[in-house]
This record gives C-alpha cells, sequence and structure tokens, in this order.
C-alpha cells in the first residue's frame, strides 16, 4: 500500500474505528456526545513521546507552538511527576484508555507524588474535569499533529492539494462556536497561510477538523479553484505571562492560534534531535547526543560591540532595554521557543548584589549578548549538578559569530526560569561543549530567525 493510500484509508470516516468512538455521556455533563475521544496513530504517538517534559506556574508559561516540543502540566514542577503524566498521556494515545481510566490513573499520581495547590484539587467533580482537561486536550492536540503531518506528506498534498475546515467532526458541541460554524464546509489549499492561524482544535475541547479534498472532491462541489482566505479579523488580547498586547483571530481561543504538530513536522528541531530529557543518572555530569549536526553557519552581530569606559549601570541598561526592562524594572519575555523567562539585572550582580557587569571584559558584548538571547541559534534544555551535589535544570541559549559568539543560561526556580549568566566564550569549542540534554528549538538553516513569541 502506498503512503498516500495508507493514509487516506486512515482519514476516510468508514475506516477509523480506532481514531474515534462515540458514545452519548449522562445528562449534566460539561461535554457533549462522542466525548470518548480516542487516538491510536502512529504519527501522534511519536508527536507525543518526542516532548521534553518541562516544569510550569500556570498554562501561560508556554506559548501555544512551545507544545510542539514540550510537554506540561500546569502547575506541576517535579520531573517524576510529569514523568508519570506523561506516560499516563502515553497510554491514552498509543492503549486507548478510556476518560475513566485516565482519571483512576491521575488519581493515583496526584496521591503518589502528593501534588497540591492546583486548580481542582478540592472536589471530586474539579479532580475530575482537571483530569479530563489534561486528557483531551493532549489526545486532540497529538491526534491533530498525527494528521497535520499525515496530510502535509508529499505523496498525499500529490493527489489531495485542498484541506475543508469541518465543524465538529469528532463531537457535536452543545454550544457550538458561531465561527467555527462560519468555518465549516470552507475549502483553501493546503498551503494558504490561514491554515497556520485556524487549523484545530481553536480552542479548549474544540472538536473541529480538517479534511483533505482532491480535485475531483472540489469538482463534485461544484469548486473550480479555491480562492485565497481572506485576512482574519483579530482581537487585542492581553498575554497574561508576558503583559504584551498580542492579536489573536476571532473565533480562536487565547493561546490556540497555531497549527499543532507544525513545528514539530516541519523539523523545528532535526528528527534525529527530537529526543526526550531523562532525569541526570547518578554520577553523570553530562548528557550530550551522539552524532551531532554542527551549529548553523555563524551570522555576524546586528548590534556593534559597546564603547569602553560606561558605567556598570549603563552597561547593565544597555542590555536590558533590548527587552523592554531597566534596573528595577524586570520583564517576562517570551524566547523564540515560546517559552516565558525573567529578565532582570539578576545576571549581572554577583551573590552580595554587587555588580559583576565587567567581569572578563564582557561589558563592551552585552549588546550583543541580548541579541544571543532574541536570536538565538539553538536553545538547549539539562540537567546539571550544582556544588551541593542537588541537580538543577538548566535552558541555555547558544549563539554563533564570527570570532566569537554568545552563550546565556537560566535556571529553573521556584519563580521560573531566571537569568544565571550570559558572556561571550573565549573559545569556539564552548558552544559545542553546551549542546547537551534535549534541543528544544533551532534557527533554520537559510538564516531566518524565528521571532520571539510576544505577538504570536
Amino acid at each position: 500500500m502506498s503512503v498516500a493510500a495508507r493514509i487516506l484509508a486512515s482519514i476516510r470516516p468508514a475506516a477509523r474505528p480506532l481514531s474515534f468512538q462515540r458514545r452519548r455521556l449522562p445528562p449534566r455533563t460539561a461535554f457533549a456526545s462522542g466525548d470518548d475521544f480516542r487516538v491510536r496513530m502512529q504519527e501522534s504517538i511519536d508527536f507525543h513521546r518526542q516532548k521534553v517534559r518541562l516544569p510550569t506556574r500556570t498554562w501561560r508559561d508556554l506559548d501555544g507552538r512551545a507544545h510542539d516540543r514540550a510537554f506540561v502540566v500546569a502547575g506541576a514542577t517535579k520531573d517524576a511527576l510529569l514523568a508519570d503524566l506523561h506516560g499516563a498521556v502515553d497510554a491514552a494515545i498509543a492503549e486507548g484508555i478510556t476518560p475513566a481510566e485516565f482519571r483512576d490513573r491521575f488519581e493515583a499520581i496526584v496521591a503518589k507524588h502528593g501534588w497540591t495547590g492546583w486548580t481542582g484539587e478540592d472536589t471530586a467533580a474539579g479532580r475530575a474535569w482537571r483530569a479530563r482537561v489534561i486528557y483531551e486536550t493532549n489526545l486532540r492536540t497529538a491526534y491533530a499533529a498525527g494528521r497535520y503531518a499525515q496530510m502535509t506528506h508529499p505523496d498525499l498534498l500529490k493527489v489531495r492539494p485542498y484541506w475543508q475546515y469541518r465543524h465538529g467532526e469528532t463531537r457535536t458541541p452543545r454550544s457550538p462556536r458561531q465561527q467555527h460554524l462560519a468555518w465549516h464546509g470552507k475549502v483553501w489549499r493546503a498551503d494558504d497561510p490561514i491554515w497556520q492561524r485556524i487549523y484545530p482544535p481553536n480552542g479548549w475541547f474544540c472538536s473541529c477538523g480538517v479534511r483533505p479534498l482532491s480535485r475531483r472532491d472540489l469538482t463534485r462541489m461544484d469548486i473550480a479553484e479555491p480562492e485565497a482566505a481572506p485576512p482574519l479579523p483579530t482581537r487585542k488580547v492581553r498575554d497574561p505571562a508576558t503583559g504584551d498586547m498580542v492579536d489573536v483571530p476571532e473565533g480562536v481561543g487565547f493561546g490556540w492560534d497555531h497549527a499543532p504538530g507544525r513545528d514539530w513536522s516541519e523539523g523545528l528541531v532535526p528528527r534525529e534531535l527530537q529526543q526526550p530529557l531523562d532525569i541526570l543518572p547518578a554520577g553523570a555530569e553530562r548528557m550530550t547526543p551522539l552524532d551531532l549536526p554542527p551549529l548553523p553557519p555563524p551570522r555576524p552581530f546586528v548590534v556593534p560591540e559597546l564603547p569602553t569606559g560606561l558605567r556598570d549601570q549603563d552597561y547593565v541598561r544597555e542590555f536590558l532595554s533590548a527587552f523592554g526592562a531597566d534596573i528595577g524594572a524586570p520583564v517576562a519575555w517570551r524566547d523564540p521557543a515560546g517559552h516565558v523567562v525573567a529578565i532582570s539585572e539578576s545576571l549581572f550582580r554577583d551573590a552580595a548584589g554587587e555588580w559583576k557587569v565587567k567581569k572578563a571584559g564582557r561589558e563592551t558584548h552585552l549588546a550583543q549578548l541580548a541579541e544571543t538571547l532574541t536570536d538565538p541559534d539553538e536553545i538547549w534544555v539539562s540537567w546539571a549538578r550544582r556544588l551541593d551535589g542537588g541537580v538543577q535544570l538548566v535552558r541555555s541559549y547558544l549563539r554563533r559569530a564570527a570570532g566569537g559568539g554568545g552563550f546565556s543560561a537560566f535556571h529553573w526556580t521556584l519563580s521560573g526560569w531566571q537569568g544565571a549568566t550570559v558572556f561571550p566564550p573565549a573559545r569556539a569549542s564552548y558552544l559545542d561543549n553546551q549542546r547537551r540534554g534535549a534541543l528544544l528549538w533551532r534557527r533554520s538553516e537559510s538564516g531566518a530567525a524565528a521571532p520571539a513569541r510576544s505577538d504570536p
């Protein structure tokens, strides 16, 4: 069977008994018919298993597209807890366990780890709701990512180059979203930019889907050639994590205006590096993937070096201003991978609170070091041992430049990602030695940088 035939067989409604199980739930439930949604699709399984477990405080710690590479549960900060939740979701995707079975596993995991302080924990109904949110959100995005990978396969695009929006594809909502109803039946080319913003799911518990169509399908629908999609009307929404005002399409939930699986399918991170992050083994000091491809080619920094002779605080302000921050006025900033980190003067103070700006002559490079964060080559996350023997999660930013480069590290703390250091490495080999753990983001080989996710 050809690749296109295999994918089409899995997409046709009559041939997908493993993708959907429909049943009517009892009255007075928050979910409508068809709520027993299950997925068994290799592409969906692969998508979920390559995710890196990362701690978060709230659901907006990550931009929507960052979920292509990260598995998070809002408020879960311990890796052992995340590992068990990740395994439970994997069972739901790969084995088809029911919502009730997942809820039982969720209750057992919460009790095992003594997890408290999360929304819904105080009542049985609240715990059931939280289990359902984790279950359905992960299954629906994994399903969407798997379908995206299938439908963008070159063999299928040759015979099905058009996509149709389908409202209520996997469940008939009791309260349909009017904009989703308006999109129902609309057909655009698969490469139309609109799919980057409204490829479903388009909100919490959205059950919309997409079907690939052939030229013959369009003929039967009396469509000669789909027109380009019109501009999407948008609304301004304040990102609660950063305070930035962002444009969100009407009808799309905040944080959902992306195509789940697009970054994964199109290789934001090379397939050979799409690995999860395991806990640091006892006695190990580093985990480096084998056969690393080289860093992208070096690029000159856009900003020049700073002059010598400035005051410490003037150098610090040059760095902070690139993020809209200032001394005494830190900011929450979204990096190119879609994660929120804190930008503050603490990067340049020692344990006693004194300035360490001019350490090793880095002060004249501070504007370029800010560019290392806003326009890096790669972003890694790894475990590292502290001096006291404990293990700490470290987030590293790497940037190559002719004759030098930049490096910055952030540590995960109870307050989120906090800056630890930033400096220009003295040796070119230093950056290669920092490429360990799990790769979260990589600049495209074309040299185009992804924008920071403050305005998706």
